[in-house]
């Protein structure tokens, strides 16, 4: 799915209108402060065992997908990167997180319970979030962490930045999500491939012109596409050049 800049913006300007900021001040909304550390992503704001009774399940549908991808995609086009790959939607890191949303706990679960079996070795990350509307609040205010947020820098001010690294993180390539509704109450859950490891936080995309690191491979809304394809090993990532090399030199 290419979007164009045009269309990124109509639609960024439509959402923000409809849904507006959606504050951490609310009562009916937790949030998880995640603590970045390499392979670890388990920690949450209040009760991390706080469980929602009343199951209904309620699975994700192709025009939500949709919409979860471009929203996404809308704001990692917002920055100047020379490396950010396009995003697709992926059905196994999905399931795994349509798996957290049935259980109705609100609270990461495991790097390993997020792991799939078609993308061996890969360290699948994700945010969640509870009580908003609707998907596109929902990652709105996921997003609105960017006023927290400096290049280089990580936090400015000691807010929660976790939920927007993710998102923009440069060699995210697929992302999966789940929702259901729990005791009158609402739960997200997004996975994404790759996870952020603490030193992706404070620079989670390289700055510069849009596809400077990928001139052979961008699309014409400036991302790098390697079509989809992932590398078959923990220690190395698809670099935006569609070549895969070791996590820590690119």
């Amino acid at each position: 799915m290419k979007i164009s800049g045009y269309f990124q913006a109509i639609l960024l300007a439509s959402i923000s209108m409809a849904y507006g900021a959606i504050l951490t001040s609310s009562e009916d909304i937790y949030f998880c402060n995640r603590q970045i550390e390499t392979g670890v992503d388990d920690a949450v704001v209040g009760d991390p065992h706080y469980e929602m009774k009343e199951i209904q399940l309620d699975p994700v549908s192709v025009e939500e997908e949709n919409l979860i991808v471009l929203m996404h995609e809308s704001y990692r086009a917002q920055v100047q990167s020379t490396n950010m790959m396009k995003l697709r939607y992926h059905a196994g890191i999905a399931e795994k997180a349509q798996a957290l949303a049935d259980s109705c706990v609100f609270s990461h679960d495991t790097a390993q319970n997020r792991s799939v079996a078609e993308l061996p070795g890969v360290y699948v990350g994700q945010n969640i979030c509870k009580g908003h509307s609707s998907w596109a609040a929902c990652i709105d205010n996921w997003a609105i962490e960017k006023n927290n947020f400096a290049l280089g820098i990580g936090s400015t001010n000691g807010g929660v930045i976790g939920h927007y690294t993710q998102m923009m993180l440069w060699k995210v390539m697929a992302i999966g999500c789940g929702f259901n509704t729990c005791g009158g109450s609402r739960l997200y859950v997004c996975n994404y491939a790759y996870g952020q490891f603490s030193s992706d936080v404070k620079i989670p995309w390289r700055n510069g012109n849009q596809c400077a690191d990928c001139p052979n491979t961008c699309t014409v809304d400036g991302f790098c596409d390697c079509g989809g394809i992932f590398c078959d090993s923990e220690y190395k990532v698809m670099a935006p050049t569609c070549e895969c090399k070791m996590w820590w030199i690119i």
